[in-house]
């Protein structure tokens, strides 16, 4: 009955520790799917190599959109939100 017991535990203690970073992975590959159609291929490349999360990579996407096109450009929407 202990050894149950302390099986369960244990197990949900690994759950709970793996919970966060399931959930970081689950939202990256969100923003991922949002920001893809607005990625050309080097966008891709750099992102498969961003140690960062998705969130702050799809912000520097907006910001180079606004670099180029002027603040508050209407083609730099998409940008805004894909990383809301």
């Amino acid at each position: 009955m202990v050894r149950i017991l302390g099986t369960c535990a244990a197990l949900a203690l690994i759950i709970l520790m793996a919970f966060p970073f399931a959930r970081d992975a689950y939202h990256r590959y969100e923003v991922a799917q949002r920001l893809k159609p607005l990625m050309n291929e080097q966008d891709q490349a750099a992102f498969r190599d961003w140690n960062g999360d998705a969130v702050s990579f799809g912000r520097s996407l907006y910001e180079r959109c606004e670099l180029i096109n002027g603040k508050n450009s209407t083609s730099c929407e998409a940008y805004k939100s894909a990383i809301q």
